[in-house]
């Protein structure tokens, strides 16, 4: 058997299991997480099942603490609960601290069930600090206008649209962003069934820094237009995209 390979059935057939050279459909048929772009090597999940939420929370002042729920859920009976009232300029959010990864193309991934009104939305932030530079990658969802933003040096750039449905046929949508660390690109955004390409567009570039991590942040940003919610389920980080 070459070396590396799992023995588990990948060149004899066995009377229980028939041969699998992806990891990632044998983690998806033992009922992992890992179901929905399984491209890339996982570095990190949270299926937000645990007691405690492993995530620094934030908040505005009077804002709500984010928290572990199980009102609703995509997968298991928990995810984590963005909640902010209609107060101007209030937000909540997760954060969470990673060692810089080897570089390339990472991506991040994760289910949301959203409940928004504009101006308000739900932001997906990524700093990464490469020991020499800073560079910032911004996704903005917006349920009731039904589309997908990302920030760019050019602007604020519309790249997908109708993909969330209306109530009373919301649901959770998977989401995943990938961008390039080496060129200080985006790469692509899947949203339910549709995948985009970002190539062309360049990530936020910031200050010089010797700080070697990245800093990804999931941020609920209401207004004074009404109450605001998101549900965030089985996060996925992963490195060596394609």
């Amino acid at each position: 058997m070459p070396r590396g390979q799992p023995d588990y059935g990948l060149y004899t057939e066995t009377p229980v299991a028939s041969g699998i050279s992806d990891p990632g459909e044998a983690a998806a048929r033992l009922g992992g997480i890992n179901v929905y772009d399984r491209r890339g090597w996982v570095v990190w999940m949270d299926d937000f099942e645990s007691p405690v939420l492993k995530w620094h929370t934030a908040r505005s002042v009077g804002g709500t603490i984010p928290t572990l729920h199980t009102t609703r859920a995509w997968m298991g009976i928990q995810s984590v609960r963005l909640f902010t009232a209609a107060v101007a300029g209030e937000w909540t959010g997760i954060l969470k601290y990673f060692p810089l990864l080897r570089l390339g193309r990472l991506g991040i991934e994760f289910f949301v069930y959203l409940v928004t009104t504009t101006p308000g939305y739900l932001e997906l932030s990524l700093e990464i600090y490469d020991g020499a530079n800073r560079s910032t990658a911004e996704l903005r969802l917006e349920s009731f206008t039904r589309t997908a933003t990302i920030v760019t040096p050019a602007g604020n750039i519309v790249v997908a649209t109708n993909c969330f449905n209306p109530s009373p046929l919301r649901s959770f949508i998977p989401v995943k962003l990938v961008v390039d660390m080496d060129t200080d690109l985006y790469t692509r955004l899947l949203i339910g069934p549709e995948e985009i390409d970002l190539s062309a567009h360049s990530l936020v570039a910031g200050a010089a820094t010797t700080n070697r991590l990245l800093n990804l942040g999931i941020t609920l940003r209401g207004d004074v237009v009404d109450s605001m919610y998101a549900a965030v389920d089985n996060f996925i980080l992963t490195q060596t995209e394609p």
